[in-house]
Parts: C-alpha cells; structure tokens; sequence
C-alpha cells in the first residue's frame, strides 16, 4: 500500500502538522511506504487529507479525509460537496459523525477514529499527607502505617509526614520503595504550604479528632480519617471513613482504582493504535470487504473500521435529523443576526461620522 498524506499546514510546530508526522512515522514503523507533503500524490493507493478544508475534490483512486470540528452551516455545505468525490470523512469523535450523517451526509462516507496522546505522561503518585507527632505509648496507631504499605503499591502513592517521631518509620517507607517527604520539627510556615499539596489527609487514632483533619479541609483536601469526634461534625469531610487497617487498605485501593480507570480511558489512544485505525479503514475501502472482514480485523476498536460497520446498522432516526436540522436552522439564523448588526452598527457609525463633519 502507498500512502501520501496530504498536510496543508507548513508550521512544523503546528497541531495538525504533527498529526500528520505522528501518522506517518507509525505507518513507516508498520512498512507501509508513506510520505508526507503539502499535495496529493496520484499515483498513491490512499491521499489523506489533514485537513479535509483544502480538499479541492479532484479525485485520486482513494481519497480520505479527516474532519475536525464543524460549526457553521459553511463547513457542512462544505464537507457535503467534497465528499461527493472523496470515499471517506474521518472524524475525531462519533458526535460529528451523527452530527454530519443527521445532517443529510451519507454515514457510508463517514467514520471516526479518536485523536492520540504521545504515551509518555503517566499519572502522578497520589500524595498521602499526615501531620502528627508520635508518642511512647503509641497512641497515633502509627505501627498501622508499614503494615499497610506492604500491602498498597509504592508506584501509586507518595507520602509526606510531619512530625516529631517518624524517622525509622520513614526510614523503612523508604527501604520498601515508597517517596516520602519528612519533616521532622513542626513550622508554621512550611506547614501552611504543605497542607495543600496532599491528595488525602490520613489518620488513623481515635482520639477525639485531629487539628491536621480540619486543615486538610480548610484546603480542600480528601480525607482517609476515623468517623469519630469532631471529624463527624464536618458536614462531607470524610471521603475515606476508616476503622481499621482492612478499610484504610481497602480505600487506598479504590483510589488507585479510580486513577487506573481513568489512565485506562486512553490507554488505547495512541499513536500506533491511531495509524493501525487508518491502516484498517483504508484496507477496507482498498478491498471493498465485507462486515466479516470487520469481525476479523477490527481488534476490538469502536472507533476506526468498527465505526464503518456498526455505523452503518444503525441508522439515523429521524428525531436526530430534525434535530440537528434545528440546530443548522438556529446557526444561521445566528449568522444572520450577527451580520444584520454588524451592518446596522456601521452604519450607525458613519452616520455619526458625517454628523460630526456637518458640524
């Protein structure tokens, strides 16, 4: 298969140029021979067009190309006419492929495959925050604290303490992996600003409550905390009520749960994932396959291949075209409004004018 895709942007440090540069590079890095350039190539299996505004719709053998956002009644009078040439729009999400398909555009020309990310942010550790000194007796149920590290992970969270007391509890965090940030001696000032940067406020005693608790919320931060004494007179302020090692264990996993869930939302959003979507659409379009060359190759994705075909099974109803046919009515009207008093407001200014030089 050849490839040309079509970049109209000349700034190597715009967006859509690296769209183009990321796509390409995967697609090399899958031996597809692909090049980038600012015009088609007629002699290429597949043009991509990034973007879809500069395609001047003469037709090469498969011409595809990606749609961004559309927002006025221009851009999808636009699309409409181009994609009477091209074989395929490839949006960025499924609500602009109803929103074109609702629109009068045909959804057997039109699919979406998500944007990517570089892979190379990873979530940061969760800062879990206490601000207590120890005593003799153990009264802080300090001793919870490394029984309970053995048991979370050291990538998913960071500690930071202050208070007297701490030091071979943190010197065996730190043994067993974890960050930690210790301040031994209380100061006002570095407390003031240390507060604020804990995702969530620990403490584990029951001893009617904690001073640190109320800060913590005076900051707006989560608390893992016992439900007991003037902690229960804080309307909200638990997020984490804990009684033991079992529930704190128990709420630090949910925590890391809900991060991993949210990371895991793009995991499949990147750029090799984006070039294999394109790979699969054009291989389709190239072959003219079938929906059980969907079931065989679409690897699970709803975007990309799987949004030709299941696109296709659903039709739109007729609700979603009135109304988006509504909506296109109320833009234009917009549009209308907006040009009349652009008008009315300069002629109001030239009347002014002319008044002044009358004058």
């Amino acid at each position: 298969m050849r490839v040309r895709i079509v970049c109209y942007e000349d700034c190597d440090q715009w967006i859509l140029v690296k769209f183009a540069n990321k796509l390409n590079e995967e697609l090399r890095a899958l031996s597809i021979d692909s090049d980038v350039a600012n015009f088609p190539d007629p002699k290429a299996d597949i043009n991509h067009h990034i973007i879809y505004y500069h395609f001047d719709c003469t037709k090469n053998p498969i011409d595809t190309l990606m749609i961004t956002h559309i927002d006025s009644v221009d851009k999808t009078k636009r699309i409409k006419r181009q994609l009477a040439a091209a074989d395929m729009g490839i949006c960025m999400s499924l609500q602009t492929v109803e929103q074109l398909a609702a629109s009068g555009i045909p959804r057997d020309r039109l699919c979406y495959v998500n944007p990517a990310h570089d892979n190379v942010i990873k979530p940061r550790k969760t800062v879990i925050g206490l601000t207590t000194r120890l005593y003799s007796d153990g009264r802080k149920k300090e001793d919870y604290l490394l029984r309970i590290a053995e048991k979370i992970n050291a990538d998913d969270f960071s500690f930071k303490i202050m208070g007297n007391g701490w030091q071979s509890i943190v010197d065996r965090l730190l043994q067993m992996g974890f960050s930690v940030e210790y301040f031994s001696e209380f100061d006002y000032d570095t407390y003031v600003s240390l507060v604020p940067s804990f995702d969530y406020y620990l403490y584990f005693s029951s001893d009617e409550g904690s001073m640190g608790f109320v800060d913590a919320l005076a900051a707006g931060v989560k608390t893992i905390v016992t439900p007991q004494g003037f902690h229960l007179d804080a309307p909200g302020g638990i997020t984490h009520p804990i009684n033991s090692m079992r529930d704190t264990i128990a709420a630090l996993e949910k925590i890391s749960q809900e991060r991993r869930m949210i990371a895991a939302t793009v995991s499949r959003w990147t750029w090799g994932d984006y070039a294999r979507k394109h790979l699969g659409i054009w291989e389709f379009l190239m072959e003219k396959r079938s929906t059980h060359y969907f079931m065989e190759h679409s690897h699970c994705y709803t975007d990309g291949l799987g949004s030709i075909i299941l696109g296709n099974a659903r039709p739109i109803s007729l609700v979603s075209k009135l109304k988006v046919r509504l909506k296109v009515a109320n833009k234009s009207l917009s549009f209308f409004k907006g040009d009349l008093k652009k008008r009315y407001v300069a002629s109001a200014g030239a009347k002014m004018f002319m008044r002044l030089l009358k004058k």
